[in-house]
């Protein structure tokens, strides 16, 4: 079994708990910024557009815009509406406590929320064993989305496709970023406009948004305190724990290291002391209806309920932007905890780009405001598109494979192991039976004359808005030649080559004996061999275990072998960054390797690993021939974290200096939050009303601000005893 951190238990929030008193007496907790939704009509929605790209997409943190309640139909967002109209609607309710699914009737729900809230109170409110039934994840009504539609933000709305319109005095204008995921077809579309009912003690896990998502998410109805059915009610919030995209990194490995939970797995629900001992800002939000919420990509939060009843819509939009973070840091951890892609991030920057081109085609020759941000934002999702073709490019200086298969692309194929969507070029098995290294076939769902032509027609499009200047933006050719290492495709061939092939018509047996007779005089018995026991074997240099020369990678230049898996969990090094070049330096070589030999070597720097791995167990979904049969994901690198000395604060202030240089990376900007007027009556962080002095440090794009207890970050606030209710 794999070694364990302790893992931090769940403890819930008291029912009477006084955020305020909460936010102001934590250093590194401080209000989300918040103004009311007046102040986007008097600053323009371009202005408010600009906003959002810089303060939540660029520069990661949340924003909250108030008064919206004032705008809604009192009549239609409600409980009694929702009952009249929906409560023999069957829905799925998740119970919290037992982690299952429960089927019920929305109007069963609704009519048992006061009973559900009311066995809370600030005695028991930590007994575990008591319902808590939150219906997540439901359709959102289609009157709901309507309403919604008409009267927030368009390029904040669900599906909303960017385009290009005219204003009534003839000035061309953007409506807005919009959603990408909307330039699918319909049919390939992930639907995520949800709403969330839940009551006290409900709540959701610590976790961020979908592939790299931006989340929006609006309060719309809450118990008011009054009289219902006969019965009392109790007033309706949710708090919110939320923090920068900039510090995903000192986040993750916090969670790892400090609280023995994957940020990934979206399993826990991080106590308030967890929050407390943190070494990263975090910003609260106690949401009451009206208040819509914008989550940066990548930023971690949770979100607990309280009082009788809260009823929230959310959804998530994809951007240029957003595809970026997905592809490169999103995906890939995903991908190790075996979490499905529903999104199809590749397919939306493929329809995304035809559907740019149209807009900039039809567009006018000048470039007007609206032009050049379709034009940078095609641009993006250009350069996105020329990594996926690279990434499925075969070797240049072998013949392209034979005989490969094509079918029509429909967004629906998923890798077997990893859950990952399928774009264009894959392996698959025609005749797949049992756990056999069967012979694989490559099979293409576009042709690959169709993708490198529209690279081509693409690129030529950005070449006439850009006056001609190509130097960075080479042909596909020149730039799949100015490749150094090599892609993913051309790796699945060297690999296919190098691995054992059995031909299932044609199985391999071996005699075995009878240990219960004399093996002189019993009659030979034969099994079924499963891989080539020939093959050519070697030693990893750390772990001593003989293995097939393909479980190994061997150093270019001393040929010193090791293990993948001593390689993940010793040296935070894939097996995809061994095989991706053909020089391959081992650490041994590079004077860090960190086994018990050279330790003993005073010219030696050992390597710590850079990050904690609990491990994941993931041999549901293995298949021989996938990276499972080079690592076994089920083992944990706290044995090398120990060996190295287990230095959590350095770990963690190494992710924390990571974090600031990339917030020092954030573009300057002339607009300001200031311009956005406070309404709320507590403290706003980064928000001031004009004319007094600011409640807290104003937002300044050329230098966002950070925490001053980060910048003198000693560790005294790291220890575990700070956290209470450890299990192990």
């Amino acid at each position: 079994m794999p070694n364990q951190r302790p893992r931090a238990a769940f403890e819930p929030l008291p029912p009477d708990l006084d955020v305020p008193a909460l936010v102001e007496s934590t250093p590194n907790f401080q209000w989300a910024p918040k103004f009311h939704c007046n102040a986007i009509d008097a600053k323009g929605l371009e202005s408010f557009e600009k906003l959002v790209q810089l303060h939540v997409v660029l520069g990661g943190m949340p924003l909250v815009v108030g008064g919206f309640n004032e705008r809604l139909d009192n009549s239609l967002f409600s409980e009694k509406w929702l009952r009249g109209e929906y409560a023999t609607k069957s829905e799925t309710a998740r119970n919290l406590t037992t982690k299952t699914n429960l089927p019920l009737t929305i109007g069963h729900y609704l009519k048992n929320m006061p009973l559900l809230t009311n066995q809370w109170n600030s005695f028991n409110y930590k007994e575990p064993n008591r319902q808590r039934i939150y219906l997540k994840d439901i359709d959102c009504p289609q009157q709901w989305h309507d309403y919604l539609k008409s009267v927030l933000p368009p390029f904040l709305f669900y599906l909303n496709q960017p385009d290009v319109a005219e204003s009534s005095s003839n000035q061309e204008q953007a409506t807005g970023v919009g959603d990408l995921m909307s330039c699918l077809p319909s049919s390939m579309r992930a639907e995520n406009l949800m709403c969330y009912i839940g009551h006290e003690g409900t709540y959701t896990p610590a976790h961020q948004e979908m592939c790299a998502s931006l989340g929006q998410n609006i309060m719309v109805e809450a118990s008011d305190g009054l009289m219902e059915y006969g019965k009392v009610t109790k007033p309706g919030s949710s708090i919110w724990f939320m923090t920068e995209s900039k510090d995903r990194h000192v986040v993750s490995e916090y969670w790892l290291s400090k609280l023995g939970h994957d940020i990934d797995v979206e399993d826990h629900f991080a106590q308030i002391n967890a929050w407390k001992g943190a070494p990263f800002k975090t910003y609260i939000v106690e949401q009451r209806p009206g208040d819509f919420i914008l989550v940066p990509p990548m930023a971690a939060h949770q979100v607990w309920n309280r009082g009788t009843r809260t009823m929230k819509v959310a959804w998530n939009r994809t951007t240029a932007d957003t595809l970026k973070l997905a592809l490169d840091e999103a995906l890939p951890h995903a991908r190790m905890v075996c979490r499905d892609e529903q999104y199809k991030n590749k397919a939306i920057v493929y329809y995304s780009l035809g559907h740019y081109s149209s807009l900039l085609a039809k567009g006018p020759a000048t470039h007007t405001q609206a032009t050049k941000k379709l034009q940078a934002d095609f641009a993006k999702l250009f350069s996105l598109y020329t990594g996926i073709l690279l990434s499925e490019s075969f070797q240049n200086d072998m013949p392209d494979e034979k005989e490969i298969e094509l079918i029509p692309f429909d967004g629906s194929i998923t890798c077997s192991y990893c859950r990952s969507n399928l774009f264009n070029r894959f392996l698959t098995c025609p005749w797949c039976v049992g756990d056999e290294n069967d012979t694989l076939k490559w099979v293409e769902q576009f042709t690959w004359e169709e993708l490198t032509g529209r690279h081509e027609m693409w690129r030529q499009q950005i070449r006439l808005f850009s006056a001609g200047k190509t130097s960075l933006l080479p042909a596909f050719s020149e730039a799949r030649a100015q490749m150094v290492k090599k892609s993913p495709a051309q790796i699945c061939q060297e690999q296919l080559k190098r691995r054992p092939w059995v031909d299932i018509s044609k199985p391999i047996y071996e005699k075995i004996e009878d240990e219960s007779s004399d093996s002189e005089t019993s009659t030979p018995a034969w099994k079924r061999r499963k891989g080539n026991t020939n093959e050519e074997r070697g030693r990893c240099h750390i772990c001593k275990c003989t293995e097939p020369m393909w479980k190994l990678a061997s150093c270019s230049i001393c040929h010193v072998h090791y293990c993948y898996g001593s390689l993940f969990r010793a040296f935070n090094i894939q097996p995809q960054d061994t095989m991706e070049t053909d020089a391959w330096v081992c650490p041994k070589c590079e004077k860090r390797c960190s086994c018990a030999a050279c330790r003993r070597n005073p010219t030696m720097s050992p390597s710590e690993p850079m990050s904690t791995l609990l491990g994941h167990d993931t041999t549901a979904f293995a298949d021989p021939r996938s990276v499972e049969s080079l690592i076994d994901f089920r083992q944990s690198n706290i044995r090398w974290l120990k060996k190295a000395g287990d230095d959590e604060i350095g770990r963690l202030m190494r992710h924390q200096q990571e974090a600031e240089e990339t917030r020092d990376q954030v573009v300057n900007s002339s607009i300001q939050l200031e311009e956005y007027p406070q309404v709320a009556a507590r403290p706003v962080a980064v928000v001031h009303l004009e004319g007094h002095e600011p409640a807290r440090r104003s937002t300044d794009y050329e230098e966002i601000p950070i925490d001053p207890a980060l910048e003198n970050f000693d560790g005294s606030s790291l220890t575990l005893e700070s956290i209470i209710g450890i299990n192990q």
